[in-house]
């Protein structure tokens, strides 16, 4: 998501809110995304530190850890922070800053460990070495 470098620089804040691709991004655990809205701003404080806020919203489409189905995750995140030397670390080109890859890293750490459905079922009960034994066994 490119944002406009002069803005930011000539005002000393962008805002922005708008819808995000995220076909770029990719991850084992996520089978696709559906529609992943920021809204937020970035303010240029004087100093090396600049302020973020962002307002991520919208549906990932997780694989289950049991049996690969779909299992859907609505995410809400709310972000706000200082970053050192954001311009330098995230300009794109001249007259651009790309700020995927934080509302990417953002996404991965709403992700949970392992995502499952109500109704996932254990289709497989043995493998090579081992198997799932009932109760009464």
């Amino acid at each position: 998501m490119n944002l406009n470098l002069i803005t930011l620089n000539t005002r000393g804040r962008v805002d922005f809110d708008e819808e995000v691709d995220m076909s770029t991004c990719k991850d084992d655990r996520i089978l696709s995304f559906e529609r992943v809205h920021v809204k937020g701003a970035i303010l240029d404080n004087g100093t090396d530190e600049y302020e973020i806020d962002l307002e991520i919203k919208g549906r990932i489409n997780l694989k289950s850890s049991i049996n690969e189905t779909p299992v859907p995750l609505k995410l809400d995140i709310k972000y706000s922070d200082f970053i050192n030397n954001l311009v330098e670390k995230y300009k794109n080109s001249s007259n651009s800053l790309d700020i995927l890859p934080i509302i990417w890293e953002n996404i991965l750490l709403e992700i949970p460990i392992r995502a499952v459905n109500e109704t996932d079922t254990f289709e497989t009960t043995h493998g090579e070495g081992w198997e799932i034994l009932e109760d009464d066994e």
